[in-house]
């Protein structure tokens, strides 16, 4: 057997990893990737002439929608349609278009988010202001050129001391011009920070702040699993409904790996509910637990044999379900304080 020569022969390309994965995820999110591969790409297939005039709207029915206010552009669609549909579906790999037909423009494309995204940060980006012609024709006083070369003469290795002398005044000429700009320290670290932010963070400490929040929401939600947004805000100041509902979905998503389908009388089971559901201890009922678990079955741990009951044959109905939404669980936390 011929032995193999490749430096990192367990590891995989992205471009083989991911198409395996869209295709693992079942025949309509494969579609539905590609339709969006399609959409986001358009320059690339069309080229930037077409692209600058025409405006993709979305794909129904195997038929691409497309935008444009020039009337000798709609002819020429019209003409160039046998050729744009094959290039589309040779880009995506399958027939995903049979034809195109012009529509009206539409308040929020399929093809929206992402294109105006990358617009919005072309845009920043012309916007950043190029601090580097300022910076090199920015002088250091003596007192800070002294310490470079003190920088300079503290290491053992003279090309390495210049390098890092090179790094510190190049540095120290940023932030005067930064602080000329109107930037400001960072509260958290004192690095520079764009003027405006308030806060007055950086991004980096600005992304550890929010980090903390999420994880104190975590923990309040692990502590109280039927907490509100207003309850939780109460611990964690500054946590809003979209951010506590984020965390609640992901501890839901956590915790349903780890509880098995058929679990309804473990604490973990028991807080998997109270979090989906939103419910205190003594509103933790027999059928809450039912229409909890049952609607969590796909996210649940299976085991290998288990097949997916009707929905009649675990919820009950008629008295006996009546009697369950009202019988409290023996074992809830808390249910016999």
């Amino acid at each position: 057997m011929a032995k193999d020569t490749r430096r990192t022969p367990w590891l995989e390309k992205t471009d083989k990893i991911i198409p395996r994965w869209v295709k693992s995820k079942g025949t309509e999110f494969e579609l539905e990737y590609r339709k969006r591969w399609v959409l986001t790409y358009w320059r690339d297939i069309a080229g930037d002439a077409i692209a600058k005039h025409v405006e993709l709207m979305g794909i129904r029915k195997k038929t691409l929608l497309y935008y444009s206010s020039s009337p000798a552009w709609n002819n020429e669609m019209r003409l160039l349609m046998p050729q744009i549909v094959d290039k589309i579906n040779h880009f995506a790999g399958c027939e995903i278009i049979r034809e195109i037909r012009l529509t009206h423009r539409w308040e929020k494309p399929e093809a929206g988010d992402l294109l105006t995204l990358r617009a919005r940060l072309r845009q920043e980006e012309s916007r950043m202001p190029d601090f580097s012609k300022e910076r090199e024709r920015t002088l250091l006083t003596s007192e800070e050129e002294a310490s470079a070369k003190e920088l300079v003469s503290a290491s053992d290795d003279g090309d390495l001391g210049k390098l890092l002398g090179q790094i510190y005044r190049k540095n120290l000429q940023l932030r005067k011009v930064k602080s000329q700009h109107g930037w400001v320290p960072c509260s958290d670290c004192g690095t520079l920070a764009e003027p405006g932010a308030k806060p007055h963070l950086c991004p980096a400490c600005r992304s550890r702040r929010a980090a903390d929040m999420r994880a104190a929401i975590r923990q309040v939600l692990t502590d109280m699993p039927w907490a509100r947004p207003p309850e939780v805000a109460e611990y964690v100041p500054g946590a809003t409904p979209k951010l506590v509902s984020e965390q609640r979905a992901l501890l839901v998503q956590k915790l349903a790996a780890e509880v098995d389908v058929n679990d309804k009388t473990s604490l973990k089971a028991m807080q998997l509910v109270m979090l989906y559901r939103v419910l205190p201890p003594d509103q933790l009922t027999e059928d809450a637990m039912d229409r909890a678990m049952y609607a969590l079955r796909f996210d649940l741990h299976r085991p290998k044999d288990y097949v997916a009951p009707k929905r009649y044959s675990v919820i009950k109905r008629g008295k006996e379900g009546k009697a369950a939404q009202e019988k409290p669980l023996a074992s809830a936390p808390g249910a016999d304080q």
